[in-house]
């Protein structure tokens, strides 16, 4: 009979803690992760000490324990935010070298949230914790929506499931280079292969890899036909549409200017690449710490010569800024390219491959209907400073 009852108990228990709100089974690692448990057993939440339990297990290692009381204004709800832990575990996958599709493993994680309690039978007894009472299990990527898209925000959107689901970029289009390198980054979904038609009805067919975040080569690492002017991408699962149709333009176009190419992460973790190519403007920051010195010598007499030094410097640094000018662009590249204004993450091909960062304080989106003619101005410093000998 005690069995029975101890059975029951834990019946109770379990049915008694639900998880009323979460996040979807997708969801950007870099805003808020949201669950609201509800315990709907008022013998149970009407406890002494009574708190809330969050275990946050990644691979089925717990990597936090979070507790919390009864959400202020409601009698029995909890609320956890486990966001700033999952951003933890995902950082981004980028290679320039790419040829082909390749998995993103760095880009995503995928975790498990267990629920319970805990209180005591009186105000200063023993507090037992009644752990995994109810779970839940998701994935994040190493996207950051901003306020106003999270309201909206389902993973039908860019999960590969049918042809309403986008590549993780701002922009529905993009106009390229022949000689410029990018890429389109998705989340995989059910989709097995991505499949490439040019201008000229040719087409190329990669198949995808496993993982759940995959980036595509789409620029110059594809043998693009020389008399294309555009082709489409698109991913599939055994000949349906698993996609968007995303559009590349190819522009063929020369320039009497050094041409230097970006590359950086967008605000739905994966990399783009925009080409400038009018002037460039090279300046080096010099830097110094000195430290001053007697310049008097003691010998036949006591002085010093005209060659001798008061101030040193024993510590020269030089910081390379460049400035960067692109060719007219247009609104929705405008508005498409404050990804790269933001981004922490940057790199400059000009023939050597640099990591960057952004020094634009400001950014402006401009509107040809009332700036006409427009580019953009792009502030860089090589992340690299540059140390003379040191004395």
């Amino acid at each position: 009979m005690h069995i029975w009852n101890a059975f029951q108990r834990v019946l109770f228990l379990c049915v008694a803690l639900s998880i009323t709100q979460q996040p979807n089974s997708y969801h950007p690692a870099f805003n808020d992760t949201n669950f609201v448990i509800t315990e709907s057993s008022g013998g149970i939440y009407t406890k002494d000490n009574f708190k809330f339990i969050a275990d946050v297990k990644i691979a089925s290692t717990t990597v936090a324990k979070l507790k919390a009381p009864i959400y202020f204004g409601s009698t029995n709800k909890g609320v956890f935010n486990i966001g700033r832990i999952l951003e933890s575990y995902v950082t981004n996958n980028w290679e320039f070298t790419d040829s082909s599709p390749s998995g993103c493993v760095n880009s995503f994680t995928d975790y498990k949230v267990e629920f319970g309690y805990e209180y005591s039978p009186s105000a200063t007894g023993t507090i037992t914790e009644y752990l995994n009472l109810s779970s839940a299990t998701g994935t994040v990527w190493n996207a950051s929506l901003n306020p106003f898209d999270l309201v909206t925000y389902a993973e039908g959107q860019y999960l590969a499931t049918s042809t309403s689901a986008k590549f993780l970029t701002n922009v529905r289009t993009r106009t390229i280079h022949r000689t410029q390198k990018d890429w389109l980054y998705c989340l995989k979904g059910d989709a097995t292969s991505v499949l490439i038609t040019y201008s000229d009805a040719s087409t190329q067919t990669f198949s995808l890899p496993s993982s759940k975040v995959v980036r595509i080569p789409v620029g110059s690492q594809l043998t693009i036909p020389g008399g294309a002017t555009y082709f489409d991408v698109v991913l599939k699962a055994s000949g349906v549409s698993k996609s968007e149709t995303y559009r590349f333009n190819i522009k063929d176009e020369c320039s009497k200017y050094e041409t230097t190419d970006i590359f950086f992460m967008n605000r739905l973790g994966g990399f783009e690449s925009f080409r400038f190519n009018m002037v460039r403007r090279d300046n080096f920051e010099v830097t110094r710490k000195q430290f001053q010195q007697n310049p008097y010598t003691l010998g036949a007499s006591y002085g010093y010569q005209t060659s001798a030094r008061t101030r040193t410097n024993y510590h020269t640094e030089t910081s390379q800024k460049i400035k960067l000018f692109s060719n007219w662009i247009n609104d929705t590249e405008s508005v498409w390219l404050k990804d790269l204004i933001e981004s922490p993450v940057v790199y400059m091909y000009d023939g050597t491959l640099y990591a960057v960062n952004i020094n634009n304080a400001n950014y402006e989106q401009k509107k040809t209907v009332q700036d006409r003619m427009f580019n953009l101005e792009l502030d860089i410093t090589l992340s690299f400073a540059d140390k003379s000998q040191r004395i």
